[in-house]
Formats: C-alpha cells, structure tokens, sequence
C-alpha cells in the first residue's frame, strides 16, 4: 500500500472518521466490558469498510500492556455506522473530533500514517520484533503530536501502530 496521511480536524458531521464520542452503533453491543471506544477510522485499503479502534479502560493495565502480545487495544472492521448513543463506552475527556480523508500528502505533524515504514518514537526492537516473528507488517499509526490544540492525550503524546 503507498503511504497515505491523514489530519485530526474540528469536529465535522459530514466527515466519517472520527475520534472521540461514542461509538458506532453498529458496535456498540459487542464492545466488551472493560474497553471504550477511541476512534473510528476509513479503512486505507477498502473504501466500503471503517475501523474502530477500543481501548482497554483502565489507564494503568493499558500502559502495562502496551507491547504485542499483551496488547490490549482491539481494532474492530465494519461497514459505516452513524454515531450510537453509549456515551458509558466512550474514552472519557476525549473531545470529538473528525479525521480528515486519505491523502499523498504528508503534514508537518504526523497524526495518521497508513501504509510504507512506521515512524518510531523508540526505534527499540522489543517493540516489534515479536510483531515480526510472527509475520505482521505495518498498517497504520496514529501519533498524538498531530492531535489539533487541546486534546486530551490518551497515550500521553505517544502513539498507536
């Protein structure tokens, strides 16, 4: 896949992808009981398709378990879903906001990368060396220094591959 880009913008409804607020309806039932909702993504490869990310509701089991295989993040495929009404499964502080649509182009700061090499924060091989063993390549990440101004910074202004 080339590398595509993708900026974290104001809210806007007309926008599908989005981060913050509560899930997706179409979701909303299977989100298990210990994870919210973070964002909800155009998938890079198939236009028909949108990928909902969840994380695990505890902020210290999060941080603990941030290296595969202990991840605890889930990434959930599904056809576009208009916004449900379980703000309970939300991420708590996190404002909404919309993710703008796929584009070549890159931006001073990076908030969605989605195919070519992954930029590191810690080019540390413990972070992807099991990841490797086991025949997974990289998709996309999310980094919170592209975050616009204000946001709450989930991962403490890390980011998510």
């Amino acid at each position: 896949m080339k590398e595509l880009f993708a900026n974290c913008l104001p809210y806007d409804s007309n926008l599908k992808a989005r981060m913050g607020g509560n899930p997706p309806l179409v979701i909303e039932s299977i989100i298990p009981d210990d994870y919210n909702f973070y964002a909800v993504l155009n998938h890079p490869d198939k236009s028909d398709k949108m990928l909902s990310i969840l994380l695990y509701n505890d902020f210290d089991i999060l941080l603990k378990n941030n290296i595969y295989p202990e991840i605890v993040v889930k990434v959930l495929e599904h056809d576009y879903s208009e916004m449900g009404m379980r703000i309970d499964k939300s991420v708590p502080n996190l404002e909404i906001s919309s993710i703008s649509d796929y584009s070549e182009n890159d931006n001073e700061y990076l908030f969605i990368k989605a195919g070519g090499e992954p930029r590191l924060i810690q080019p540390k091989t413990y972070y992807y060396e099991k990841l490797k063993e086991d025949g997974y390549s990289f998709f996309l990440q999310i980094e919170e220094e592209g975050y616009r101004d204000g946001l709450d910074y989930v991962f403490i202004y890390g980011a998510l591959y």
